[in-house]
């Protein structure tokens, strides 16, 4: 009995706890790296969506245009007018940017809070791209989102988002 107990009490040997630093260190081998991707795909679904709504915004202003008489899309600056943040930060929120520029209130689309990507739509009577540039992990590579449309027998035609660098 006196030998079970002092068993017991031995704690874990060097061998067992050997074990476990290596098990630990190859779940973070893999946890890390796919967290990492998991971060960088959670900021380009602000690109998809705004783009979408960029697209949408220019596809109806040049349906109510065109019932105006006068079809053309709007040539939106980039914006903001910085140049794009170090390090992989955001953009400071300034709702008096997107408000005060006349081309991104004639399609709808504004920002009101901070953002990684900086957003442009040139446009023209018979096409537009809208885009968003950004550099998410502050590497110097910058991830590009667009969306073109050309104006196909007086309706507009949009082509498939292209992405370039999704995860730089």
């Amino acid at each position: 009995m006196k030998r079970s107990l002092k068993k017991v009490l031995a704690g874990f040997t060097l061998v067992e706890l050997m074990i476990v630093v290596v098990i630990l260190g190859i779940l973070a081998a893999v946890a890390i790296p796919a967290f990492s991707r998991y971060i960088k795909r959670s900021k380009t679904a602000e690109a998809s969506g705004n783009i979408s709504k960029v697209y949408q915004g220019q596809t109806v202003y040049f349906t109510q245009s065109a019932e105006a008489g006068a079809a053309t899309f709007v040539n939106a600056p980039a914006g903001p007018a910085t140049s794009l943040p170090a390090n992989g930060n955001k953009f400071t929120a300034n709702p008096a940017y997107w408000t005060a520029e006349a081309n991104w209130n004639a399609i709808g689309f504004s920002l009101d809070g901070p953002h990684y990507y900086q957003y442009a739509s040139p446009g023209n009577t018979g096409a537009f791209t809208a885009q968003a540039i950004g550099n998410i992990d502050g590497d110097g590579v910058n991830s590009t989102f667009a969306r073109s449309a050309t104006i196909v027998a007086g309706e507009v035609q949009g082509g498939n988002m292209a992405v370039t660098a999704e995860l730089e």
